[in-house]
This record gives structure tokens, sequence and C-alpha cells, in this order.
């Protein structure tokens, strides 16, 4: 059992950084920005594209351990 808990903790760790940009995004167009949704995302998967690799090894580890 706690090791299932860890797995959805992983995968849920892992999704952020998959999910943050979008909720940046909304954030920064509630206070009056001129990005579009495109040009932001391309600019935080330039910037921060580490984050993009340490939510897919997150992800896989939290499957691997719900596997198993």
């Amino acid at each position: 059992m706690k090791r299932k808990l860890i797995g959805w903790f992983l995968l849920f760790i892992g999704i952020i950084p998959f999910a943050f940009p979008f909720l940046n995004f909304i954030y920064e167009m509630l206070n009056s920005s001129s990005w579009t949704l495109g040009d932001w995302l391309i600019l935080y998967s330039y910037v921060y594209w580490p984050t993009y690799i340490i939510g897919i090894i997150l992800i896989v580890t939290g499957i691997y351990i719900n596997k198993r």
C-alpha cells in the first residue's frame, strides 16, 4: 500500500512540469500580458526544458512502482 502511494505521488509530481506552463499562462493573461499561448509555451520550453526531462523520469518511475 505504501509503495502504491509513493508511485501515485511521483506521478502527480511528474505531471506538474507539464501543467505549470498552462497555469502560468492563465495567470499572466489575467495580469494583462500581450503574449499568445504559443509564444508562452515556446519561451517556457526553451528556458525550462530540464523540468520536462525530470517530469518524464518521475512519471516513468511512478508507473514502474505502481505496476510492480
